[in-house]
């Protein structure tokens, strides 16, 4: 039987900052990529495809934020490392996914009134190219 991946560890960093603690709910997904024109090498290998970030998190105004991070740093490129694992060196058994990502829009701030509950927001991250599985220790 193959190990499970729990969900209770993560490590997510952009910037060389981990932003773990603050995420909610981080899924990395692709898509076919919208393009009016396929190379015989997209079509060889399925069609091009578009690599992102989908992250929901808490928002918070502080400094060291994952919000207050978009918020400063929007249209940058920075680089990510995703350790589904949370484990922080990399292995064949529980490699890291590495790349660059593009920061868009500032990110939403407030919601819906509530008594006591939490503020959170998400975010659509796009690498800026395919994504390196690094399983070197």
């Amino acid at each position: 039987m193959s190990t499970r991946i729990r969900a209770n560890a993560l490590a997510l960093t952009f910037g060389g900052t981990d932003y773990w603690a603050d995420a909610t709910s981080v899924a990395f997904e692709n898509e076919e990529t919208a393009t009016g024109v396929t190379t015989f090498e997209d079509a060889s290998l399925g069609g091009a495809r578009t690599y992102f970030f989908t992250i929901s998190a808490v928002q918070s105004t502080e400094a060291s934020s994952f919000w207050r991070y978009l918020w400063e740093n929007t249209g940058d490129v920075v680089a990510y490392k995703y350790a589904v694992h949370g484990n922080a060196t990399a292995s064949t058994d529980e490699p890291h996914i590495t790349g660059t990502v593009k920061i868009g829009p500032k990110p939403t701030l407030g919601g819906d009134a509530s008594v006591n509950g939490e503020y959170t927001f998400t975010v659509r991250l796009d690498c800026q190219e395919e994504p390196t599985l690094d399983t070197t220790a």
